[in-house]
């Protein structure tokens, strides 16, 4: 018998500008959270996946202060909450409804693969599909841990100096895709998990 199950997904922005030291302004534009459901309910769809492309857009806007402090950068990652708090282990997906009384496990967070990608690619992960394994783990889009880079007059890898999304497209915007596929070997249900795009300025 086919299993129906259905995966929703949110994703809100996060952001720390209330106490910017380096930075005149650090921003995620269009910051309303956005739901994405999609159900496993044939089995074409269980054997081949899904792939949804263009679920969010990470719209970057960081500006210098008026005197221009040098040491201005910013770093962009992804986070995953399944509300572990509440008892699901940390590398399922939270179960909001599970249809019937299935023997078999909850999904595991690594079936959902998330890729992020620009023209300029500027991400070391650019175009590469990446999952978590459980809640703890965070895909680095432009990491915390790297030199700030130097602005040049065509792409930067890395790019973590100011700019902004609407004078430098190609480079200060990320594109959000994702696919999943599921198999047969999960409980049938409704499952969430919610992301969490955060930019901060790096102190």
């Amino acid at each position: 018998m086919l299993k129906l199950i259905t995966f929703c997904a949110l994703f809100a922005n996060t952001l720390f500008c209330t106490a910017q030291i380096h930075c005149g302004r650090v921003e995620l534009i269009d910051k309303d959270p956005i739901n994405q459901s999609f159900s496993f309910d044939t089995f074409t769809k269980y054997q081949a996946g899904q792939t949804f492309n263009n679920v969010a857009q990470l719209k970057v806007v960081v500006e210098d202060k008026s005197v221009v402090d040098p040491l201005c950068q910013w770093f962009l990652n992804i986070k995953v909450d399944n509300n572990s708090a509440s008892g699901t282990p940390v590398d399922e997906w939270e179960e909001l409804t599970q249809y019937g009384s299935g023997s078999a496990s909850n999904p595991l967070l690594n079936i959902l693969e998330i890729r992020v990608r620009n023209a300029c690619e500027t991400s070391d992960i650019n175009g590469v599909y990446t999952s978590f394994t459980n809640t703890t783990d965070v895909i680095e889009i432009i990491s915390e841990l790297i030199s700030k880079t130097t602005e040049t007059a065509d792409c930067d890898s890395n790019a973590n100096f100011p700019g902004s999304y609407a004078t430098n497209y190609n480079e200060f915007n990320f594109i959000i895709d994702f696919r999943i596929k599921p198999n047969f070997s999960y409980n049938p249900g409704v499952y969430q998990l919610n992301f969490k795009f955060h930019l901060e300025e790096k102190i």
